[in-house]
C-alpha cells in the first residue's frame, strides 16, 4: 500500500484478512508492506482514508504488481472518506 498527495489524512484504517490497524493524523507519503505465509489462500484487504485540504493518491500491489488504485481531492473545511480495496490469492 502506498499514499501520496498533498492532503491531510486526520484517519487512515487498514485491515487484512478481517485484523484492523488504525493510523491517525497521517502525512504522506505513507508506505505499508505486508508480508503474508505462501499458501495460505484467499486474502482480502482495505484501506480507508478521511482526508482533507489537498489531493490524495493511494496504489495496492501485490508482488510489485498493480492491483488497485484510488484518488481524491477536497478543499480546506471539508472532509472526505477515501477507500482501496482488493484481494489476491498466494
Amino acid at each position: 500500500m502506498e499514499v501520496t498527495g498533498t492532503a491531510t489524512i486526520s484517519s487512515l484504517v487498514f485491515t487484512l484478512d478481517g485484523q484492523t490497524t488504525e493510523e491517525k493524523d497521517v502525512t504522506p507519503p505513507w508506505r505499508k508492506e505486508v508480508a503474508v505465509p505462501y499458501g495460505t489462500g484467499r486474502h482480502e484487504w482495505k484501506l480507508t482514508m478521511r482526508h482533507s485540504g489537498g489531493t490524495l493518491s493511494a496504489t495496492g500491489s501485490v508482488d510489485g504488481k498493480l492491483v488497485t488504485r484510488t484518488g481524491g481531492a477536497s478543499s480546506g473545511g471539508t472532509t472526505n472518506t477515501a477507500s482501496l480495496t482488493g484481494s489476491f490469492t498466494d
